[in-house]
This record gives C-alpha cells, sequence and structure tokens, in this order.
C-alpha cells in the first residue's frame, strides 16, 4: 500500500540514525568514486600555496626588553620643589600597568616624534614580476617634502621612471585625480618644486637605479602611519607583572628587520627622552618661576637704583648725609657770629672816632675784618696818636711843635672822618652780608625736615635694594641647583638588549599554507560531495524508493546504448539485469500464462520506454507471442527503436478512425514479437485513451497474444494512463537513477495513480554497475561482472 505524507515523515524522523548512515555512505562512495577530483583538487590546492608563499613577502619578528625602575621622589622639607605635589615630582611606583604602558608608548607626540625622525610615513617599493617588495636604506633615491604643504598626495603609490639622460625623472600617480598635476611633468633631481601646493624635492642616492624593476613610493598620512604602528607594535610583560623591576618585552614585525629595528630602537630613545622632560617638568615649571622672579626682581633693583640716583642727584647734600647739612648750619652759624663781631667792632670804632679817645685802637684783623683801606688807616691814625703821646713837654711848648700840632690835628680829625667813612661802609657791607647769611641759614634750617625726609626715604630704597639683592643672589643659586638636577635627571626605562630578529621569518608559514593548502584541496571536493548527498532531490539507489514508497521493487536496469535494442542472447550486462528483471516480474505476476503489463514513469526521459521495448524482445525468446504497445501518444520513442517500420499507422490512427486492429499491427525483425506504435500525435490523446475503443482493443490484444506490453505517457504529467492501468495485470513503475525528482516520484505515487486498488511495482532504469556504494549498486561479484562484460 502506498504511504501518505505523513506516514512518510513520520518514519523518516521516527529512523535518523539509518538515514545518516545511509547518506554518510553514499558522501563515502561518491568520494571513492571521483578520487580523481579530489587528487586534482589537492594538487591545485598544494601547488597555489606553494605560489603564494613564493608570493608572500617574508616578515620578520623583532623584539627588545626594558626594564623600567622604580622611582623614588627626593629632596628635603627646605627644598623649594619639596614642597610641590609628588605628582608634579612623579608618584613612587614599582608595579606596572600594561595598558598604560601601551598608551603611553603609542601616544602621538611619541609616534609623531618618530615618524619624523625615520620619515617613516614615505614607504618606497620595487615590484619584481608580480611581487612587490618595500626598500628602506637599500633605496636608490630619497623624497624629502615640506610638511607644511597646502596639499600632499598622502596614500597615493607615485611610480617613479628615470629619462633618458638619467639625470631627470617622470612622477605618475595611480589616482586620476592626482595623476593631472603631474602628467607631462619632467623633475631633476635635488631640485626643489612645488606642484599643486606640494613642495618636495627628490635626491639620488649612490645605488644604481638599474638594479630595480618598477620603483614607486607612497606618502602616508601622519594619522594613518600612527595607526599602522599601534596595530604592529606589541607588548608584553615578562616573569611575575608585580615584581620590583618589571620586564616589558616591545615586539613588532615587518618585511624589513633593519627598519623595525631601528623603530624599536628609536621609539625606546624617544619615549626615554620624554620620560626625562616629564619628570624635569616640575624642574623647568621652578627653574622658569625663578628666572621670572629674577627677572621682576632685577627690574625692581633698576627702578630702586634710578630712585636713589634721582634723590642724590636732585639734593646733593644727601650725597653726604645729615651731617654735613648739620654742620653746612654750624658754619653759616659761625660766620653771623663773626659778622656780628665785625659789627660791633664798627661800632666801637664809630663811638671812638667820635669821642676821640686817646685808647689804643684794636686792629680789626683781629675781628675778621682783613683786606681794607680801612686797616690802612687805622694803622696810620694810630701811628699819629702814638708819635703825639711820645712827643715831650719841651717840644709841646714849642711854636714849631705847636704849629705842626694844629696841621695834625687838622689831619687827625680829617683821618677820622676818612676812617669814620670807612667804618660806616664796612659795617653796611657786614650788615649786608649778615643779612644774606641769615636768609642763608633760615633756608637751611627750613630744608633740614625735608633733608632728614628724603633721607629716611633714601634709607629705605636702599635697605629694599639690599632685601632685593640677597633674594636675586638666593635665586641664583637655585636656578643653578636646579639647572644641575635636570642635567643629571635620568630615564626610569633601560633597554636591557638591542632589537634582536628571528632566526626564521614568522610569516609567510610555509608550512602552515602547505597544511592549509591539502586542507582546502581535499576539503573542497569532499564538501561539494557531502553538498550533493546533503541536498540531492534525485532518486539514487533503491533505498530512496523505500523511504517514498512501501510498493515492491523489482529491479535495476543496467545503463545501455538507447538507441538500439539489446540482443536477448548477449551475456552483457545490461541482458543480465533485463533476465533478472523478468525473472522478478513472474514472481509478481504468478503462474499467469497470459497478462498485461503497463509500463509509466513520474516524467519524461525516464526509460521506460527503451525498458518497455528490450522486455518485450526478452519475453519473445521463452517462445511467448508478444504485442508492444507505443501508448505514449505525445512523445512517441519508438520510431527509433523501430526504423523500419511505418511510424505514421498506429494506435492513434486506430482509435480515431480504425476498423480492424489487424491494420495497425506490425511486424518486427523478431518473428515472436509484434508492434502497434503510437501513429500520428493526435490532438486529444486523454480522449482516445480513457475511450471505450480502448477499453475493447485492451481485450482483444489480451486474448490474441501471451504477454501485452504498453508503453504509456508519464503519470506525473498527463492522466493518459490512468485508466489503463486498472486493465493490466501490472503496472511497472520507471525510475531513472539521478534523474527522477524525489517529491515528483512521491507526488506521483500518491496522487495520480487511481484509487481502485492495483498492482504496482517499481524499478530503476541508467543504473551504472561500474559504480559502488550508496549511490551505485553491485549485487554481482567482480570475477562475474567482468566475465559478462566479455
Amino acid at each position: 500500500m502506498l504511504k501518505d505524507k505523513d506516514n512518510y515523515f513520520t518514519k523518516v524522523q521516527s529512523d535518523p540514525e539509518d538515514k545518516a548512515i545511509q547518506d554518510f555512505k553514499k558522501w563515502f562512495y561518491l568520494c571513492l568514486e571521483q578520487w580523481k577530483w579530489i587528487v586534482l583538487s589537492v594538487s591545485i590546492g598544494l601547488i597555489a600555496s606553494i605560489l603564494v608563499s613564493l608570493y608572500q613577502v617574508n616578515r620578520w619578528s623583532i623584539t627588545t626588553e626594558l626594564v623600567k625602575k622604580s622611582t623614588e621622589s627626593k629632596g628635603s622639607s627646605s627644598d623649594f620643589i619639596s614642597m610641590l605635589p609628588i605628582d608634579a615630582m612623579g608618584a613612587e611606583f614599582s608595579k606596572i600597568n600594561l595598558e598604560y604602558e601601551k598608551r603611553y608608548f603609542t601616544s602621538n607626540e611619541v609616534l609623531y616624534k618618530l615618524i619624523d625622525k625615520l620619515d617613516l610615513n614615505i614607504h618606497y617599493y620595487d615590484k619584481k614580476v608580480i611581487k612587490v617588495t618595500e626598500l628602506y636604506k637599500n633605496r636608490p633615491f630619497t623624497v624629502v617634502y615640506d610638511k607644511k604643504s597646502k596639499w600632499v598626495p598622502s596614500n597615493e603609490r607615485i611610480h617613479i621612471s628615470l629619462s633618458d639622460n638619467k639625470n631627470q625623472f617622470r612622477l605618475m600617480v595611480d589616482s586620476d585625480t592626482s595623476a593631472l598635476f603631474f602628467e607631462d611633468k619632467t623633475f631633476s633631481f635635488s631640485k626643489d618644486y612645488n606642484v599643486n601646493g606640494f613642495n618636495f624635492k627628490v635626491t639620488k642616492e649612490n645605488i644604481s637605479f638599474e638594479s630595480f624593476n618598477e620603483l614607486s613610493f607612497v606618502i602616508n598620512s601622519y594619522n594613518s602611519e600612527v595607526r599602522n604602528l599601534r596595530k604592529k607594535i606589541g607588548f608584553n610583560i615578562l616573569g611575575e607583572k608585580n615584581t620590583d623591576l618589571p620586564l616589558i618585552q616591545l615586539k613588532t614585525e615587518g618585511s624589513i628587520a633593519n627598519k623595525e629595528k631601528d623603530i624599536l630602537t628609536h621609539l625606546i630613545a624617544t619615549v626615554q627622552q620624554k620620560d626625562i622632560q616629564d619628570k624635569n617638568f616640575a624642574t623647568k615649571q621652578s627653574a622658569k618661576f625663578i628666572q621670572d622672579q629674577l627677572q621682576i626682581i632685577s627690574d625692581s633693583m633698576q627702578l630702586i637704583a634710578n630712585q636713589v640716583y634721582k634723590l642724590k642727584t636732585e639734593n646733593t647734600e644727601l650725597a653726604g648725609g645729615a651731617e654735613l647739612v648739620f654742620e653746612k648750619i654750624y658754619k653759616l652759624d659761625d660766620k653771623r657770629n663773626e659778622l656780628q663781631l665785625s659789627i660791633r667792632y664798627c661800632d666801637y670804632l664809630l663811638n671812638n672816632m667820635k669821642s676821640g679817645s686817646q685808647e689804643e685802637i684794636l686792629m680789626p684783623e683781629a675781628y675778621g675784618i682783613t683786606g681794607s683801606q680801612l686797616t690802612e688807616m687805622l694803622s696810620k691814625y694810630s701811628e699819629m696818636k702814638l708819635e703825639d703821646a711820645l712827643s715831650n713837654q719841651r717840644l709841646k711848648k714849642s711854636i714849631l711843635y705847636q704849629e705842626e700840632a694844629v696841621e695834625r690835628e687838622k689831619a687827625l680829625k680829617s683821618l677820622r672822618l676818612k676812617i669814620t667813612d670807612a667804618i660806616r661802609s664796612t659795617k653796611k657791607a657786614l650788615n649786608i652780608q649778615l643779612e644774606e647769611l641769615n636768609t642763608e641759614l633760615k633756608k637751611s634750617i627750613q630744608s633740614t625736615n625735608t633733608l632728614l625726609s628724603e633721607e629716611k626715604t633714601l634709607q629705605d630704597y636702599q635697605r629694599l635694594f639690599e632685601t632685593h639683592e640677597q633674594l636675586y643672589k638666593l635665586l641664583l643659586e637655585k636656578q643653578a641647583e636646579y639647572s644641575i638636577r635636570a642635567a643629571s635627571t635620568i630615564s626610569d626605562y633601560t633597554m636591557l638588549s638591542v632589537p634582536e630578529s628571528s632566526e626564521f621569518p614568522v610569516f609567510p608559514k610555509r608550512k602552515l599554507n602547505v597544511l592549509i593548502g591539502l586542507i582546502l584541496g581535499l576539503s573542497l571536493p569532499i564538501g561539494i560531495f557531502y553538498v550533493i548527498v546533503l541536498f540531492d532531490t534525485k532518486v539514487r539507489d533503491e533505498a530512496d524508493v523505500k523511504e517514498i514508497s512501501d510498493k515492491p521493487y523489482i529491479g535495476n536496469i543496467i545503463s545501455q546504448d538507447t538507441s538500439t535494442l539489446l540482443d536477448p542472447l548477449t551475456r552483457s550486462l545490461a541482458a543480465e539485469s533485463y533476465r533478472n528483471f523478468r525473472t522478478n516480474l513472474q514472481f509478481m505476476l504468478g503462474d499467469k500464462d497470459k497478462f498485461t503489463i503497463l509500463i509509466t514513469s513520474s516524467i519524461s526521459g525516464e526509460g521506460k520506454s527503451v525498458t518497455s521495448a528490450n522486455l518485450a524482445n526478452f519475453y519473445t525468446i521463452l517462445n511467448k507471442r508478444v504485442i508492444l504497445v507505443g501508448a505514449d501518444l505525445r512523445k512517441p520513442v519508438f520510431k527509433k527503436l523501430f526504423p523500419k517500420n511505418n511510424e505514421n499507422i498506429g494506435l492513434s490512427n486506430y482509435l480515431s478512425a480504425g476498423k480492424k486492429i489487424e491494420d495497425y499491427i506490425q511486424k518486427t525483425d523478431n518473428e515472436n514479437l509484434d508492434l502497434i506504435l503510437s501513429g500520428t500525435i493526435p490532438p486529444n490523446p486523454t480522449e482516445l485513451l480513457q475511450g471505450k475503443k480502448m477499453d475493447q482493443l485492451m481485450n482483444e490484444l489480451s486474448d490474441k497474444y501471451d504477454i501485452v506490453l504498453y508503453d504509456t505517457a508519464p503519470i506525473g504529467i498527463v492522466s493518459d494512463a490512468r485508466k489503463m492501468m486498472e486493465k493490466a495485470d501490472l503496472v511497472c513503475y520507471s525510475i531513472r537513477q539521478g534523474r527522477t525528482p524525489k517529491s515528483q516520484l512521491e507526488r506521483a505515487l500518491h496522487s495520480f495513480l487511481p484509487s481502485k486498488e492495483i498492482n504496482v511495482a517499481l524499478f530503476m532504469t541508467d543504473v551504472n554497475m561500474s559504480r559502488k556504494g550508496g549511490y551505485q549498486y553491485s549485487y554481482y561479484g567482480k570475477d562475474y561482472i567482468s566475465y559478462l562484460e566479455k
């Protein structure tokens, strides 16, 4: 009984292990069968892996180790730096944070300096056949460009080619946009050029251009180069992470070992320099502060000196201090006393002259009056008085003396008048001097307070100047101290070993490439075969048929030449398969001497017509009268197998207008085999085959012949043969290996067979018996198959 879909899926789901085993067997034997493709794929994979290894550029691993020593802050409490926060000096630490170190080493500041130092953003290349290799120091030219150029052809490959004279060159850019700026331009070496704002020059090195094939260079942007460096530089901690002196391993990879060594060496040097700068930051800030203070103090001292100079130049007495001022006052007072004494002396002389006193006149030199006529007249007056006093009495009584005395008295009187006038003049002069002296003394006394105030100001300026001078000297000492400290600062990072390259290239891994090529070459066909098995929707073997239907399976028809009929007496595999098929049909039909067999399929091209013709031919050797009826009125094929017969006379002609069937039965080369061809293709084949005349014909042929074989149209496509099946003793359903879809077979058996009980048997055509496994059949021994094929 035909299984329905629910039972079918229930069975498949209930026994998944058997299904998996069957699929595995199919896949395994398919791989064995297609071993040539597997060998070819493996060979291609190995050859491809070798070519890839040859094409790939060797990459070397460069490593170096460095140690980071713990930092300890030093300084006494009196030190100016010791008063700064500990973060400004560099905090004490002995443990290491790998992520921090990685960010510190790959910061923009560090990497930008590294790129500038080694010109890492300019890459030089040489193309040899299909392999492009990078150049470093062994290059024939060097590109120098202004980093401040308005435009730079960043991240674009620029090819350089020499001109005929070897001293000029041309530049060609891959990008169409940038190529316009360099098109049809010739450049000379070691000369500066400006192309669209790009300032550059190319210098020639002491390496010949002839050693290279196709030279080019690429100028990467700084950001792009920084990203590349961050990707390639690796960091690891060697040993315990929490040791006092943790070791840091720096690692990088590249196609040029010397370049990578330079990168690591200069990277560490740049980091050491930055570490020293960071550690000296507080010192430099303090030194800057001191320098600023020194400048301020110096300016203040200059202002103070200017003020002192101004005070001393505006008041000369301040040069000697207050003592000089008071000494001047004292001198003025002494001089005033002398003048007053001289005036009193003048008054004394005036009284003496007026009274005519005979007392001795004191000379004016004793009273500060010198260098004048008054002194001479007084001296003369005194002499005359003295002479008169020394004269004797006898002389005084003489007439001569008296006459002389009168004259002398006149002379004295006249001299006294002159002396009096002189004294008055001298006194007047002395009074004038005294007034001037009093005025000057008064002014001096009045300016004394101002002088004292200015002297105090001067002293304050001097004290302030001395204070600034002392602070200036102290700051100078501190500045020298910080300069010494900055000069003696060392980095915490110490490189323990110079960068070393690996003994062998780390890339490409040629053994791994070969292994990958082997695995891919092996897995690709095997995977394809597995996918073919897994997603195969065609019927491949008896197991596939039994999964779909529980109808009897009566055999396989071996692949054969479909253009001619098989000789029933041959010993070929195909002939033996027909004999086996015929025998299985006898078991299905029992002991019937006469029977009708209807052969159909799901779709066209499944070998039902060829099977029908050969089966009829094989039945004839049993001395049976056999007739083969071409009931496929839509696509007849018997004309190819029986070319001698008339294809225009057949079943369609009889059913449409024929009277006697004998007129349409044709003889074949086999005397026991008669043939009714399909005839002319009618417009209504279904109506003809399902009509009463067809029923009568089937009854008539059953009576006349021992075996009647009907080749009908596929029931999965048309319904022509459905009614005929009810009159057939056995319906043989043809399934072609590798062609019949499982879904089509299931749908045909489930939906298109008549509802009445009919005897159905299934068989498979075009079976390849040379194969083995789930996709093939081999129920004969190897030796027997070889015997049959002879």
